[in-house]
C-alpha cells in the first residue's frame, strides 16, 4: 500500500512525520508512506496532489490513498471544540463564485455548474468510504464534519453567518476542497483530517490554540498509522 500524506504548513507535516516515526519504532509498517508539503491554499494543494498522483501512476507505482491533514477553524465549538478532530465528510469551495450587493452566490446558484456535475455530489465534493475497513474503523472514532474551503480566512461574523447559511459547515480550511477535487478527478481514495485550533472569525491568532490542535493531530496520526 502506497500513501500520500499532505499538509499545508511545515509544523503540521512534521507532526505527522513524527507520529509515523514513533509507530515504526514499535511495529513493522508494511505501507509505503510519503509526505509532501503543499503550501497554503486550495490551488497549491490541488496542484501538489495532482502532480504527485499523476507522476506516481506514470511510474507504475500509483498511490492507493491520499491524506490531507492540518489544523483548522471551527464554526461550531459545541460539536467541534478546541483540540477536537474531524474527518471531513464533504467539502465546499465556499468563496468560489460571484459577489453582489445582495451577497455571495456560488457557481451552482449562478447556473454555471449543476450540483451533480462530476466531481460534485449535491454541490459538494463528497468523501467516499475507503476500500480499507481497518482505516475506516479508526476514522469512525473522530467526528464527521462538513468543510468550507476559503482562500480568505473568515474574519467577520457577517461572512461567517453567510457561509453557515449556505453550506452548514463545521470546519474551515484553506486546502481541503482542492485536495478532494484532485483526488476525485484522479480517482484515488482519500480523506481529510482536521483538528481545531480556533473558532472561525477569531482574527487574533495569539488566541488560537495551535499547540492543542497539533497535539491532537499527532495523536490521531499515530492511531491511523498504527493500522496501515
Amino acid at each position: 500500500m502506497k500513501i500520500l500524506v499532505t499538509a499545508a504548513e511545515e509544523q503540521e507535516l512534521r507532526r505527522a512525520e513524527r507520529a509515523f516515526d514513533m509507530v515504526k519504532k514499535s511495529k513493522d509498517v508494511k505501507a509505503q508512506v510519503e509526505f509532501r508539503l503543499t503550501g497554503i491554499g486550495a490551488v497549491q494543494a490541488c496542484h501538489c496532489v495532482t502532480r504527485e498522483v499523476v507522476a506516481a501512476a506514470a511510474a507504475g507505482e500509483p498511490y492507493n490513498l491520499v491524506v490531507n491533514l492540518g489544523i483548522a477553524g471551527s464554526y461550531d465549538l459545541e460539536a467541534f471544540p478546541i483540540g477536537s478532530a474531524a474527518v471531513i465528510s464533504r467539502e465546499y469551495f465556499a468563496d468560489l463564485g460571484f459577489g453582489s450587493e445582495e451577497g455571495f452566490s456560488d457557481l451552482f446558484q449562478y447556473g454555471i455548474l449543476e450540483k451533480d456535475d462530476f466531481p460534485y455530489t449535491k454541490g459538494a465534493l463528497a468523501r467516499q468510504l475507503l476500500p480499507y475497513p481497518h482505516i475506516e474503523k479508526v476514522l469512525e472514532k473522530y467526528g464527521a464534519g462538513a468543510g468550507a474551503t476559503v482562500q480568505c480566512v473568515t474574519g467577520t461574523q457577517a461572512r461567517c453567518n453567510e457561509i453557515v447559511d449556505m453550506y452548514n459547515p463545521q470546519i474551515e480550511s484553506m486546502e481541503g476542497a482542492g485536495v478532494y477535487y484532485a483526488a476525485l478527478m484522479e480517482k484515488v481514495p482519500f480523506f481529510e483530517l482536521r483538528t481545531v485550533s480556533n473558532a472561525v472569525g477569531e482574527r487574533d491568532t495569539s488566541k488560537w490554540e495551535s499547540k492543542a490542535a497539533l497535539d491532537t493531530l499527532e495523536e490521531c496520526c499515530r492511531e491511523i498509522f498504527s493500522v496501515i
